[in-house]
């Protein structure tokens, strides 16, 4: 969906370049780690931008207080993150206004989400992929006119609202809105 993208590309786009040229400045061409890019900016957002080509399996947990982000084909780091291994990162502490926003792209991926209570957006991107969100306020977009994505918002707690952009086809749970 285009406000999905729109939204994810303005906050993304700009920290994926500079999370790109942090990473490539800071480590020889030889020893850099393919994957996906997570970066934290503006001190309460927490992005990922997946690796292209692959089909990325994504996590968010929390770490005592911090945010935690893995993904199997291994992570990027960018500003605001630090290295746990070859495929997570701790993005710090999670506040009152952190919110989290993920780009999975293209091939058949996956993120889980559903024991990290902050907002999400997740942009899914296309091929059949399966969205787990904790409730709260999120917003996902699936919508890639192929259908078969799986999209679970979580238990909704007091005065959230989860909406989802969807094709027929998809398989949406636990989610108030579907477009």
């Amino acid at each position: 969906m285009k406000i999905v993208s729109s939204t994810l590309k303005r906050a993304v786009g700009p920290a994926v370049v500079a999370g790109l040229l942090v990473t490539a400045a800071a480590t020889p061409a030889a020893a850099q780690t393919p994957g996906s890019t997570v970066f934290r900016i503006f001190g309460g957002l927490v992005g990922l931008q997946a690796r292209a080509g692959v089909a990325n399996h994504v996590t968010a947990t929390l770490s005592g207080t911090h945010l935690i982000l893995t993904d199997s084909t291994g992570v990027a780091i960018g500003p605001g993150c630090t290295r746990v291994s070859l495929t997570s990162a701790d993005c710090g502490p999670v506040t009152s206004g952190t919110r989290l926003a993920i780009a999975l792209g293209d091939e058949d991926d996956t993120f889980d989400g559903s024991t990290v209570p902050v907002n999400t957006t997740v942009d899914a991107g296309t091929g059949t992929d399966a969205v787990t969100t904790n409730g709260g306020n999120d917003l996902v977009s699936v919508s890639d006119n192929a259908g078969g994505d799986k999209v679970n918002c979580g238990a909704q707690p007091p005065g959230g609202a989860d909406t989802v952009f969807a094709d027929p086809g998809d398989i949406i749970t636990n989610c108030e809105r579907r477009f």
